[in-house]
């Protein structure tokens, strides 16, 4: 419970911080897309079946919504939800049930002149982690598991209007902000985004 009290803490003024960032940005001349809030969501579901009775399945939602301090940066707030699902047969019967709540700087790396905008992100979030189920050795997963979370991914929007999107991105969550741990929780998603 103190990790999720200095996490909202963090969060509070983070949020502070990038609300004064924002306004203060905004009032600089920075052309047309200062200022423009883009909200976007995104989803995937993948399975995989082993046999008649062992199968993995993910799937995974989550949205975000971002202020432009110019037209090729953004703070991004972002969420995630994740389902892990796998059950193999005498080896592994688990449920992964996730939550990632996250800040992140989003540098593009092209205006929205280009009708193709790739860029990266890197930010800092909360991985809320509950889990259920058996390994063959009779070991079970961590119950429960909060961790803060670096995040670094990169993506591609292709734009059909200067306000609507498809988005693609690659994501990796580092568990306690090791970079050891980047291949630990990848997640490639799909989805809408809109600039008002």
């Amino acid at each position: 419970m103190k990790i999720k009290k200095i996490f909202i803490h963090i969060g509070a003024l983070t949020a502070v911080h990038i609300a004064a960032i924002a306004f203060t940005m905004s009032l600089l001349p920075w052309g047309a897309l200062a200022g423009a809030v883009e909200v976007s969501m995104g989803f995937s579901y993948n399975q995989t079946r082993y046999s008649e009775t062992s199968y993995s399945w993910t799937r995974r939602w989550g949205g975000s919504f971002g202020y432009h301090l110019t037209e090729k940066t953004e703070i991004e707030l972002a969420f995630q939800d994740v389902f892990d699902r796998s059950l193999i047969t005498g080896y592994e019967d688990t449920t992964f049930h996730d939550q990632i709540y996250s800040a992140n700087w989003v540098q593009a790396l092209t205006s929205k002149s280009v009708p193709i905008q790739p860029y990266f992100k890197v930010g800092i979030g909360q991985l809320n982690r509950e889990a259920h189920g058996t390994y063959a050795s009779g070991a079970s997963p961590p119950a429960i598991m909060d961790s803060l979370t670096g995040i670094v991914g990169g993506g591609m929007r292709i734009y059909f209007t200067r306000t609507f999107a498809i988005r693609s991105e690659l994501t990796s969550y580092m568990t306690g902000g090791s970079i050891r741990t980047y291949k630990d929780n990848t997640a490639v998603s799909f989805g809408l985004s809109l600039s008002f």
